[in-house]
């Protein structure tokens, strides 16, 4: 049985990691996101929507010139995100708004690009999530998942993430979920996955949606 994800929950615990976040995490979570940003296409002017934004982890990573909507759950976050947007003048311009990832405001079709850092294992509907970034993604658009992946079944990894999911979902994820099956099943094209972070526990997923 999967270890089942609280929003409510998520929304107060990563309102409260707001003001420290990168501070206590960075170091985990910050190659994954450093590396990721070599896949991304770096042609100026793209509309980009970054599902989970955060404090702004990511904002000086985007090429000059991009068109950012970053959401995230906690209004305390998108705070954080705003001051740090403000500092930047790098020719982007930046979008940040309070929304739910499983119920995206945007017509379909409508970004070149959809980056999502360390959300789908902490959110109540995986499924749901992946389907509206499909949805919001142009045809081609290009589609990067930054996350851990449970393990394939058989393995002794795996049966140990299943274990510790429960303990690991009181700090903010669940280690039991297969994120690049879920990204398959509701449709993307996943054409990539590479390890990163601390002993290759993170993947950069790399998908598309069909033209």
């Amino acid at each position: 049985m999967k270890c089942r994800v609280n929003p409510s929950y998520m929304e107060q615990l990563y309102s409260f990691y707001s003001p420290f976040y990168d501070w206590v995490f960075g170091k985990l979570l910050e190659p994954g996101r450093r590396r990721a940003f070599h896949y991304l296409d770096r042609r100026p002017h793209q509309r980009i929507l970054e599902i989970g934004i955060g404090p702004g982890s990511t904002l000086e990573k985007y090429p000059p010139y991009t068109n950012l909507v970053g959401i995230d759950i906690s209004s305390a976050m998108i705070e954080e995100a705003q001051k740090k947007a403000a500092q930047l003048n790098g020719g982007s311009t930046f979008d940040f708004q309070v929304m739910d990832a499983a119920n995206l405001e945007f017509p379909d079709n409508h970004f070149d690009a959809v980056i999502s850092a360390y959300v789908i294992t902490t959110v109540q509907d995986p499924r749901k999530v992946c389907r509206e970034i499909l949805r919001v993604v142009k045809p081609g658009g290009q589609i990067m998942v930054i996350n851990h992946t449970r393990s394939p079944n058989g393995g002794l990894l795996g049966k140990i993430e299943d274990i510790v999911a429960p303990v690991c979902v009181r700090i903010g994820f669940t280690t039991d979920l297969d994120v690049i099956r879920v990204m398959r099943e509701v449709g993307m094209n996943v054409n990539r996955a590479v390890k990163c972070n601390l002993m290759n526990t993170g993947r950069i997923i790399m998908a598309t949606k069909e033209s």
